[in-house]
């Protein structure tokens, strides 16, 4: 029995832990573990259960969280969860108080983020927008969990460009409540080599979902992540576009979701200024050392479709030293914005949170830190505007220190943290150690 007797915050967290050697779920290598950071986002001290399920819907072992002090975290790492045996496995946190929950998956070479799903915006239909089967030797994966309380049917259909029926579609039938079921695109007939796919999720139920894009050959090791869509909007925004940023670089892929042609207009923080045209079902890709902003910049793009129809939005980070990361475009900004997992040479882990002002006039932004007394104020930023808060540049952060943040501007704003071993000698080294995630809003 739960000791909880009040459930006010429910997320979904899909999480891997310790898959064997060879297991390509949720990419090559392994033994992958997790870590899941829950913050709490409520004027009074939230006490959180975490509880781990198997495929079956089966709960393999549960974890008390610490009692969490008002906007700080708390963490739990699964192969230190007692009774819980190697295996993959979906996590429920249940708390009574509202959070927000982010996990970090790993092997020794690399990693990924994404969040967990709220209870509140759970939804039958998700959308992916970016799946692959040898596209340039990436592939993915894609895992959906049953966060409703019967079994329910799941489909996976997969569009090429431009096409408005799929190319591909798989059917789950009797996915037990709490379990999951492991849709993957790598050597299935119906994919072409080199060809870029999207990918919409239906449930008879509610479900929460995580894709992973993995790399082999020359991109061996390389790991990315993110929660797909619960549907589209007529803009998004994109906080982090890097053109050879200390070495990163970002790739924007804009899905068109609606029956009809969409004219995309992308502007970037650097006054940039792209138009073009995507067919229904299709995506536009683009590279951002193509796009003319100049080396070594960090900015923002904001993708507007001027003729009413719903479009979706994936970044990818990457550099060549084999990082990877991915976020998903925002719909919308909020004037608070919540952070569950920041660090400074945490175990050599640094993060930064890139902030980008998506309201109607130039704002401050203040970012403040889990058990820190003052927060750290960012000069005056423009509209479509960027500021980055690097943490290891806090002076009143520690070395190994790991925790939560809240930023909170007076214009809305929307916010990615990356997470990345990038000091010496980890820096110059062949390993994927880049972790993004969509910053919550509240």
């Amino acid at each position: 029995m739960r000791k909880l007797s009040v459930v006010v915050g429910v997320l979904v967290v899909l999480a891997a832990l310790a898959i064997p050697v060879g297991a390509d779920i949720p990419a090559p290598g392994g033994p992958f573990n997790t870590q899941i950071l829950v913050q709490n986002l409520a004027s009074e001290p939230a006490h959180c259960v975490v509880g781990f399920y198997t495929a079956s819907g089966d709960e393999a072992a549960s974890a008390n969280l610490p009692e969490i002090p008002v906007g700080e975290s708390a963490g739990v790492y699964l192969p230190g969860v007692a009774g819980l045996a190697d295996g993959q496995y979906a996590a429920v946190v249940f708390c009574d108080q509202n959070v927000a929950t982010v996990a970090n998956m790993s092997d020794p070479n690399s990693g990924a983020s994404y969040c967990g799903v709220a209870q509140a915006e759970l939804t039958g239909t998700l959308y992916a927008p970016g799946l692959y089967d040898n596209y340039w030797n990436y592939y993915s994966d894609v895992v959906v969990q049953n966060a409703s309380s019967a079994a329910v049917t799941v489909t996976l259909e997969v569009y090429s460009a431009g096409s408005s029926s799929p190319v591909y579609t798989d059917t789950r039938t009797d996915v037990p409540a709490n379990g999951f079921v492991n849709f993957g695109q790598e050597g299935v007939a119906e994919l072409a080599n080199n060809l870029a796919y999207s990918g919409v999720i239906s449930s008879t139920g509610d479900v929460a979902a995580v894709v992973s894009i993995y790399g082999r050959g020359s991109v061996d090791n390389q790991l990315y992540s993110y929660n797909p869509l619960a549907g589209g909007s007529e803009a998004a925004y994109a906080p982090v576009i890097m053109n050879d940023f200390y070495g990163y670089n970002t790739a924007l892929t804009i899905q068109n979701m609606g029956a009809s042609d969409a004219e995309v207009t992308i502007t970037y923080g650097t006054g940039v200024t792209k138009t073009t045209t995507i067919a229904p079902g299709a995506a536009d890709a683009r590279y951002t050392p193509g796009e003319g902003l100049g080396s070594g910049v960090l900015t923002s793009a904001k993708v507007e479709c001027t003729n009413g129809q719903p479009i979706a939005m994936l970044v990818n980070e990457s550099t060549d030293k084999n990082r990877a990361a991915s976020y998903t475009g925002f719909v919308a900004g909020s004037t608070t914005v919540r952070a569950p997992a920041v660090m400074r040479r945490f175990y050599k882990w640094n993060s930064s949170v890139t902030c980008q002002n998506v309201g109607t006039a130039p704002a401050t932004m203040s970012i403040q830190y889990g058990g820190i007394a003052l927060p750290t104020t960012s000069p005056l930023i423009a509209v479509n505007g960027t500021h980055l808060f690097y943490q290891p540049g806090e002076a009143a952060l520690s070395d190994g220190w790991m925790g939560s943040a809240t930023i909170t501007s007076a214009e809305p704003i929307v916010c990615v943290v990356n997470e990345d071993m990038n000091e010496p000698p980890e820096r110059d080294q062949l390993m994927d150690q880049l972790y993004a995630y969509n910053a919550i809003g509240q």
